[in-house]
């Protein structure tokens, strides 16, 4: 169920980017969300047998593990390469603003 959440928000922020047309803001969205997803995993295995680790358990590893839960084949190939290109271009944005300050 917290998948499907996951595809809804990726879906809202898509729209919403292709509404404001920024694929800026689409690649900060998603690199926050995955980054976000990341981080939930990690503190679940760090923490060890408790009600925190139980409820973060629930999220998944990250976008392409919700990606590679509900699809296959060569959908999952388009989605997964999608994904790298955008986290590039997030890596990218983040390097421009690195070097301008």
């Amino acid at each position: 169920m917290d998948a499907v959440v996951i595809l809804f928000l990726v879906v809202v922020i898509m729209c919403w980017a292709c509404y404001r047309r920024n694929l800026e803001k689409a690649a900060y969205g998603i690199a926050s969300l995955d980054l976000a997803l990341r981080i939930f995993a990690f503190i679940a295995s760090q923490l060890g047998n408790n009600e925190i680790t139980a409820f973060l358990a629930k999220f998944p590893n990250s976008l392409l593990a919700v990606a590679d839960k509900y699809m296959n084949g060569i959908l999952y190939s388009l989605v997964a390469w999608v994904f790298v290109l955008l986290m590039m271009y997030f890596l990218f944005l983040i390097i421009r603003v690195f070097f301008r300050k």
